[in-house]
């Protein structure tokens, strides 16, 4: 069965209270509902995982940058949220700029997680034209004329429920800028970030595995690939234990998380395009034609691990204390020590 529509999701999820920035007592808690979230469908997934993200920013590293009354109704959960960052296109039209009023932005970003149903986001804008697009201006998207959403860009039924997508800025109004450029690939929050991301994979990975072991009776070949799925999905669970201990530990000690949480997204990336090849395999194209949670959770899933395909640390504002020598013999340790 297709994945149910954004606004009856997140309907759900605010009658769970997951909507609020007290929702989860630990990290761990957060990556089970980011994943649970997702195993229900990636296109909410994603943007639950956006808004996650985004509650983390504006409550934890940059509470002071907002005005006191619109940080007690995102502290409740009442106010939709996501971080918008991609650019366009040459095609696309121009990337979103600070206006030289300081209080507006205009422009274009694309892949918007949420485009349409959503009241704020993290936008990261250029201060000038000719500047990076890194500045994070959290943006009152509430206003359709100044932040309109273009139904026509994002074509494809992929991840159609994320409703990601190109979105034209006409003097939308800026509620506060956040920090300077960079400032939102700081450490330790951006590894917390990927790791919300690595949970919405591994949320995909449960419905795809589901899929597998469902039919595990029928043969000895679905009970072979049905015994592959296990051996693929039991390890995540280590492999995202492993992430929020680096994660904390980055809280606690700054230290930096990125080599362990690198290592674990490069593992899941792997691991998960085998996983998805196995169903594939298993259910043939007759399979693939009729069963249309799985065909849904493969593509999504395909389309995600293409636009987050892993990099060297993002971090800008402070120094590694591993080399990028390093890092690959990180990776080497990590896969060693995993199941």
């Amino acid at each position: 069965m297709a994945e149910a529509p954004l606004d009856e999701r997140w309907r759900r999820l605010v009658e769970q209270e997951w909507t609020t920035a007290d929702a989860f007592s630990t990290r761990a808690a957060e990556l089970r509902a980011v994943r649970a979230v997702a195993a229900g469908g990636l296109g909410a997934g994603r943007v639950f995982d956006g808004h996650r993200n985004a509650l983390e920013r504006l409550m934890q590293h940059r509470p002071s940058d907002i005005p006191e009354d619109v940080r007690n109704r995102v502290s409740a959960g009442v106010l939709r949220l996501g971080v918008w960052g991609a650019d366009p296109g040459p095609q696309d039209g121009t990337p979103a700029c600070l206006n030289p009023d300081q209080q507006t932005v205009s422009g274009v970003k694309a892949f918007c997680s949420g485009a349409g149903h959503l009241d704020l986001a993290i936008v990261l804008v250029r201060r000038t034209p000719e500047g990076p697009p890194t500045l994070p201006a959290l943006i009152d998207l509430r206003e359709p004329e100044r932040a309109r959403v273009d139904l026509e860009w994002f074509r494809g039924s992929v991840l159609a429920q994320s409703h990601s997508h190109r979105v034209v800025f006409d003097r939308a109004p800026v509620v506060a800028i956040l920090g300077e450029e960079g400032t939102l690939s700081q450490e330790p929050w951006i590894s917390g970030d990927a790791l919300r991301s690595a949970a919405v994979w591994a949320g995909a990975a449960d419905t795809i595995a589901a899929t597998v072991t469902a039919g595990a009776g029928r043969s000895d070949e679905a009970a072979a690939a049905a015994g592959c799925a296990r051996a693929i999905l039991g390890p995540v669970n280590t492999w995202l234990d492993a992430g929020l201990a680096a994660v904390n530990e980055a809280h606690e000690a700054g230290s930096d998380p990125w080599p362990v949480v690198a290592a674990l997204r490069l593992e899941l990336t792997e691991r998960l395009r085998t996983l998805s090849r196995i169903a594939a395999e298993q259910h043939g194209s007759r399979g693939l034609a009729t069963d249309e949670t799985l065909a849904e959770a493969r593509a999504d899933l395909d389309l995600l691990l293409l636009q987050h395909r892993s990099r060297p640390s993002p971090s800008s504002s402070a120094p590694s204390r591993r080399s990028a020598r390093d890092r690959p013999r990180t990776a080497r340790k990590l896969r060693s020590a995993l199941p």
